[in-house]
């Protein structure tokens, strides 16, 4: 089954943004991606993980926003999904493949989150 969870005006928290800060720094921002992505997952209806997930990230920019590195949202946004429930691992166990990353263009920026249960 194949679920989708669009947070507008929204972007992940990047990697390079915690890193060199304080050890809670990046703790912080998975408990607040974990949150938000909670948050709207329950308002999309999105079940919590009983099993292995493809996850795909599409991240949309508005006008003067820039594009960062295609892994720079990768770890701490593993991290929050599974401090969530929406996936049971973000190793093997629980997600398989890489997490797909893709960028685009337009007029209403946020984030799209795709997971799709794995028989």
């Amino acid at each position: 089954m194949r679920h989708e969870i669009w947070i507008p005006y929204w972007h992940p928290t990047r990697l390079n943004a915690v890193r060199n800060r304080h050890w809670s720094a990046e703790r912080a921002a998975k408990d607040r991606m974990a949150r938000m992505i909670g948050t709207y997952a329950l308002a999309n209806r999105v079940p919590r993980a009983a099993g292995r997930r493809r996850a795909a990230l599409e991240v949309t920019f508005g006008p003067g926003q820039r594009r960062p590195d295609q892994d720079a949202y990768d770890k701490l946004l593993l991290d929050s999904l599974k401090l969530c429930g929406m996936l049971t691992d973000d190793g093997a166990r629980g997600l398989e493949g890489r997490l797909a990353v893709e960028f685009k263009r337009g007029p209403e920026w946020g984030t799209l989150l795709v997971l799709e249960d794995v028989p």
